[in-house]
């Protein structure tokens, strides 16, 4: 099939380049003339495994074609499929300028029948609105147009695995010749489909979201429980997953989550709540838990060490591991805390950052602050003189760094572990003083 993914950001690069691996003939178009030159130079505009590697050869095949020309674009495939950004509002609400701006450009260039369908995120109603504005600016007649809404559940850092494993492939629309021509887009992959109206299709992604961001504040409030009363939230949650109805998915409790999906779902079901006058009491909740883990943990590190005046060596600022993605990390904020506790230098590992420039902090700093932040690349060096450790991401290289040799040139040896992800025996072993996310097994 001939087929052109509008917007080569993270989902519509991996998905313009995993069809065209799947043998479809892909343009993948961007507006942005300078991203489309570094994908044909072969060069991604962010990180993910095994995603370079498959650019390179399908740029040598000549499989696929990158494209900021959006006449060629649109009158050479006959399916369009939008992968563009739906931020957040400071309401809540998702921003659909470029939604509107990708009709606009269909409308200008359309040149026959075509099916436009909808991967990126977007609220309720959005594809049914999507078909009524392009129905007001096409002839329709002379130039067919089916809308059908199919929403995407890759998870950065596990991109390619998902996209040739797929849970399952929700379609939504009205047209049932439309909905199986898309099944086709996917019929090597033996996935599972569900197909529904765009509501439907619509609110399973924000549901999905929502319901694993709760489920992770869930875990992350018990912890602060079991913390209290002596019980090891990893068997707390390794018992409770072995349960099949609750699964031991997302049952991970640390400082909370982050990243571009969860945070931005949840404002936007609590946006649309609000609209409609009924309350997501659970759900907000489950953000409240989540915003103040930071804090929660903050707090639990003070109450080991006074942070004023110290030096504080931080692990990790993409918000999960094996992504550069910074958006709502956990990791960042954690430092923007730390430096209001008066800490007196903050230094910084994370293996794609290698200058302050690159980080990309939820609030202003100044002067001050930022001086007090120094990116290190070299590990041997980063444990100097630092009063504290704390880990905020999961990066694999982390457990194998010499432990061992950082507690002999620490001020104090202090481990704070947010993820409960390195090995609490082995660290103690070394010499640290161990702390993690309700791990009391350790008192």
């Amino acid at each position: 099939m001939k087929i052109t993914v509008i917007g080569s950001g993270y989902v519509g690069t991996t998905t313009a380049l995993v069809l065209a691996d799947l043998g479809h003939e892909v343009i993948s178009y961007d507006v942005d003339k300078l991203k489309i030159k570094r994908l044909n130079d072969a060069i991604l505009p962010f990180s993910e495994p095994g995603l370079d590697r498959l650019l390179q050869k399908l740029l040598q095949s000549g499989r696929i074609i990158f494209s900021s020309d959006s006449q060629t674009a649109i009158t050479q495939s006959e399916m369009l499929m939008i992968s563009v950004g739906t931020p957040s509002t400071s309401s809540g609400n998702a921003d659909l300028t470029y939604i509107q701006q990708v009709l606009e450009v269909i409308a200008t260039h359309i040149n026959g029948p075509k099916i436009i369908i909808t991967k990126s995120t977007v609220p309720i109603g959005t594809n049914r609105w999507m078909k009524q504005q392009l129905e007001a600016k096409i002839d329709t007649n002379k130039y067919p147009i089916e809308v059908v809404s199919n929403p995407e559940f890759l998870r950065e850092g596990s991109a390619l695995h998902d996209s040739y494993h797929p849970s399952r492939t929700v379609i939504g629309g009205e047209e049932h010749s439309a909905i199986e021509k898309v099944k086709q887009i996917y019929s090597s992959l033996g996935t599972s489909y569900f197909t529904c109206n765009y509501e439907t299709a619509e609110m399973i992604k924000y549901a999905s979201n929502g319901f694993l961001a709760v489920k992770i504040s869930y875990i992350n409030e018990i912890a602060r429980l079991a913390d209290l009363v002596g019980a090891d939230i990893e068997g707390v949650a390794a018992g409770m997953g072995m349960d099949p109805r609750i699964s031991p998915h997302h049952l991970y409790a640390g400082i909370g989550y982050g990243g571009s999906c969860f945070p931005k779902d949840v404002d936007e079901l609590l946006y649309l709540a609000k609209q409609k006058k009924i309350n997501l009491g659970l759900l907000k909740q489950g953000k409240r838990i989540n915003d103040s883990q930071i804090a929660w943990f903050v707090q639990k590190i003070e109450s080991h060490l006074s942070l004023e005046g110290k030096r504080i060596l931080v692990l990790g600022v993409a918000f999960k591991e094996d992504t550069d993605d910074q958006r709502e990390s956990p990791g960042v904020r954690l430092i923007e805390h730390l430096l209001d506790k008066g800490v007196d230098e903050i230094r910084v590992i994370d293996p794609t950052v290698t200058s302050l420039e690159q980080i990309h902090w939820s609030k202003n700093l100044n002067n001050n602050d930022s001086q007090r932040v120094n990116i290190f690349t070299k590990e041997d060096e980063a444990a100097i003189g630092v009063h504290a450790v704390v880990l905020t991401t999961t990066w694999s290289q982390f457990a194998t760094y010499p432990w061992a040799d950082w507690v002999t040139k620490v001020e104090s040896p202090y481990l704070f572990d947010g993820r409960n992800f390195l090995n609490p025996q082995e660290m103690q072993h070394y010499g640290w003083n161990y702390v993690g996310v309700a791990r009391s097994v350790l008192k």
